[in-house]
């Protein structure tokens, strides 16, 4: 039987968002979505029903007649121009359409002492939603690129409701690497994000964010990672190959990722 509670991430599937993406998440096999509910580049779509009012409750029928929830709300920016009243939108929607959590992301900001009072704005403000908001660190930044660095500014910032996402191709390619789980306690994962590739790193780290292997067609050691994290936590699918777009249809995509994971995991 399976134990395991998947995630349809949106960087996976930007192609579909609102309501089309919960009914393709539940004809494909996860339990949750997420959403784009504060766009961090201009690359990256902002899920429709955050400014929509129509299609938030085409998506919140969604949710109730599929059984799929909505999980995570990515991914709010800590640049050194952002603003955090800016992010009550999309905290409002996701909460209103029940989310438990957000992403935070510090890409790029030199003042970590900015970054730090602007994640605390951000804490205070998805507490008043019951939101806990995990902090995602990137291998190809400048600020923030590790687990154990993310772990140390956690610390700093001293708010009860937030942890660390915990995407394993960052991981693996940091310097930390699997060594830097063993100095940060388990409990600080609030989020994990499941993709794949080889051991040996290519040479352009920031194609292969947007080009990831399916679970189980590389060489991480996922299976032991996910036994580190804490028991329960929902797998986050972010196989995202954003050359496959406009090529194969988003709902084969999602469906592969699922396959590919319940092949390990189930």
């Amino acid at each position: 039987m399976n134990t395991h509670r998947y995630v349809l991430e949106p960087l996976a599937v930007p192609d579909l968002g609102g309501a089309n993406l919960v009914r393709v998440a539940a004809r494909t096999g996860y339990d949750f979505v997420s959403i784009f509910a504060h766009a961090p580049s201009t690359d990256l779509p902002l899920d429709p029903s955050v400014r929509d009012p129509e299609a938030r409750e085409a998506m919140r029928a969604a949710l109730a007649a599929t059984g799929v929830g909505l999980l995570n709300l990515e991914c709010f920016n800590l640049l050194p121009s952002a603003d955090p009243d800016g992010f009550a939108p999309g905290l409002e929607c996701g909460a209103a359409l029940g989310a438990r959590t957000a992403t935070a992301i510090v890409w790029e900001n030199p003042d970590i002492g900015d970054a730090c009072a602007k994640f605390q704005r951000l804490c205070d403000m998805a507490a008043e939603h019951d939101i806990r908001v995990n902090v995602e660190f990137f291998a190809t930044a400048r600020s923030l690129p590790s687990i154990v660095e993310v772990a140390d500014f956690l610390r700093r910032a001293g708010r009860r409701n937030s942890g660390i996402v915990l995407d394993v191709l960052h991981l693996m390619r940091t310097s930390g690497g699997l060594e830097g789980l063993a100095k940060v306690d388990p409990e600080l994962i609030g989020s994990l994000q499941l993709s794949d590739g080889m051991l040996v790193p290519p040479e352009d780290l920031g194609a292969e964010m947007l080009s990831r292997m399916l679970p189980g067609a590389g060489e991480f050691p996922l299976r032991e990672i996910v036994a580190w994290c804490p028991a329960g936590l929902p797998l986050g699918l972010e196989a995202a190959d954003l050359g496959l777009i406009g090529k194969v249809p988003p709902e084969e995509r999602a469906r592969a990722m699922r396959q590919a994971a319940g092949r390990i995991f189930d």
